[in-house]
């Protein structure tokens, strides 16, 4: 039995013996068909297909009111245009206590870096978010402890030690050690300040300083973030993201959002589905429009262009064009 699945049920057992626990079953999935006309890659260049990029298979238990957990299993197609081998791996597992109003949370969870991010962008089927999609790992396995700071729950905190372990779909790649504030001026705006320490063994540490701003009500959700990571030796992370998602009738909602990569893509080819030329900085103008087709059935035509300023040689690479209709079911 591997070690997290064996810390996942010695937690959960003195929970369940208290009473019978309730379990949920969920999935969703999602995937695109694709046309490349432009992309500095020559496998890019004309690429046609379609890809299923994610599955989730999700067992969500409550063991009691103050106990619960998650075991989430993630299916996922190569990332690399026109290849199609597919790879099952484990994305979730974790238990959570409740203690008062704030949550302890132990085993492989996602990350403190763009929780609140994610959750005001909302279209991770679409893209992820700017950090996660230059690399920076969604998972770790550790523990996390967040809640509320004062009564009214405007001012939050989260704070996580993470300790790189290979396990999962994801995981960091050292011991990190992260922390979050938040704050809800008003009723749907938020502010929120992150920090992180990476120790990486034989390697440079690396360290992230994170601001994000956003709304997000049934009439619009926006955020504006910058995010720097030194890397010491290695290859600085420095972006602006902005985004933008507005309903234009009951059933489509119009979405744009602008990534700017203000030093080169460290991750730049690596990067699965949509990767960057890692020889310039890069601006990427997402647009599109989101059409609910049924109530758990999402069809979003929509676009992506990547322009690149001249690299260290002076040559611009080639514009990177994908046009896409994506598609997502979820049922969870």
């Amino acid at each position: 039995m591997k070690p997290a699945i064996a810390l996942f049920l010695a937690l959960a057992a003195p929970a369940i013996a208290e009473e019978y626990p309730e379990f949920e079953v969920g999935w969703l999935i999602f995937g695109d068909l694709y046309h490349v006309p432009s992309h500095h890659l020559d496998e890019g260049e004309g690429a046609t297909a379609a890809v299923i990029r994610r599955g989730y298979l999700t067992f969500d238990a409550q063991f009691n009111e103050s106990w619960e957990g998650r075991l989430r299993f993630e299916l996922n197609q190569s990332g690399e245009f026109e290849t199609y081998d597919f790879e099952v791996d484990v994305k979730d597992l974790y238990v959570a206590r409740q203690l008062g109003q704030q949550e302890l949370m132990i085993g492989l969870s996602p990350t403190v870096t763009y929780a609140l991010i994610e959750g005001i962008w909302g279209l991770r089927y679409l893209m992820r978010t700017p950090m996660d999609l230059q690399g920076v790992a969604s998972r770790d396995t550790g523990v996390k402890l967040g809640g509320p700071l004062n009564s009214s729950g405007s001012l939050n905190y989260s704070v996580m030690i993470g300790t790189g372990i290979e396990f999962g779909a994801e995981a960091g790649d050292g011991r990190k050690t992260m922390a979050s504030l938040s704050w809800q001026p008003a009723e749907g705006y938020f502010l929120e300040w992150y920090v992180d320490y990476e120790k990486l063994v034989g390697r440079t540490d690396r360290s992230t300083l994170q601001f994000f701003a956003g709304h997000s009500s049934d009439a619009l959700r926006w955020g504006l973030q910058y995010s720097y990571q030194d890397r010491q030796d290695d290859p600085t992370l420095a972006l602006a993201s902005g985004f933008i998602v507005r309903p234009v009738s009951p059933k489509w909602n119009a979405i744009g959002r602008i990534d700017r990569i203000m030093e080169p893509s460290p991750e730049g080819d690596n990067i699965s589905y949509i990767p960057f030329d890692p020889s310039a900085p890069a601006t990427m103008f997402l647009a599109g429009f989101e059409y609910r087709a049924a109530e758990h059935f999402m069809i979003v035509p929509n676009g992506i262009v990547t322009t690149y300023d001249r690299d260290d040689e002076g040559i611009r690479p080639n514009t990177d064009v994908q046009l896409r209709l994506t598609f997502f079911l979820d049922f969870e």
